[in-house]
C-alpha cells in the first residue's frame, strides 16, 4: 500500500501548486486516487471463484445424469414388478374358474376387469392384446391331473425418462407364469 501511495504522490506532484491554503485539494485528490488504486487491484481469489463455478457445474451435470439414470432404472423395475403382479393375479383368477377361452384373462391383465370396457381405453402400461399370450393345456387321459394355464406378456416396451434414451426399449424376455388348474 505504501508503494501505491508513493507512486500517487509522484504522479500528483503538479497538483502541489494548486493547493488551497489548508491543503484540502491535495488530500482529496490523494484519497480518490488511493481509492481507485485499491479497487482496481486484482483480488487473488477472483479467478478461483470462476474456477469453482465451472467445477460445480461439471459436478452437478454428472450428478443429475446419474440421478436420471437411477430414476430410469427404478421405473423399469417398478413396471416389471407391476406386470409380474398383473400376470400372477390373472393366472390365479384363471385356475379357479372353468376354462372358457383366454379373453377374460387378457382383459384382466389389460384393464383389471374381466369384461372389455365400452369406451376405448389404453391397456395397462401401454399393453395391447398382441402383448398378452394365454395358453391352456388341457388334461390328457394319460395324465388327468396335468391341466395347466400359462400367461405371458411378450415384447413389452419400456419408455425411459431420460432425454438420452428417446427410443423405447423392447424387453426380449417374457413375463411368464404357469400354474396347474384346480380340478373339482
Amino acid at each position: 500500500m505504501r508503494l501505491v501511495a508513493h507512486a500517487l504522490e509522484r504522479a500528483a506532484s503538479p497538483l502541489v501548486g494548486t493547493l488551497d491554503r489548508a491543503g484540502t485539494a491535495w488530500r482529496a485528490a490523494t484519497r480518490v486516487s488511493l481509492w481507485h488504486a485499491t479497487v482496481r487491484a486484482p483480488h487473488p481469489l477472483r479467478k478461483q471463484r470462476g474456477q469453482s463455478m465451472v467445477e460445480a457445474t461439471l459436478v452437478m451435470l454428472v450428478f443429475f445424469a446419474f440421478l436420471i439414470g437411477v430414476i430410469d432404472c427404478g421405473q423399469v423395475v417398478v413396471a416389471h414388478q407391476s406386470l409380474v403382479e398383473r400376470v400372477r393375479g390373472a393366472v390365479r383368477w384363471g385356475v379357479v374358474r372353468p376354462w372358457d377361452g383366454g379373453d377374460q384373462i387378457v382383459n384382466l391383465i389389460l384393464y383389471n376387469q374381466t369384461a372389455e370396457p365400452r369406451s376405448a381405453t389404453a391397456g395397462f402400461l401401454g399393453l395391447t392384446r398382441e402383448n398378452v399370450q394365454v395358453r391352456h393345456q388341457p388334461a390328457t387321459p394319460e395324465r388327468p391331473d396335468d391341466e395347466t394355464l400359462s400367461v405371458a406378456i411378450v415384447n413389452y416396451e419400456y419408455h425411459f425418462f431420460s432425454p438420452w434414451l428417446s427410443r423405447p426399449f423392447v424387453n426380449p424376455r417374457p413375463v411368464l407364469m404357469s400354474a396347474p388348474v384346480r380340478s373339482d
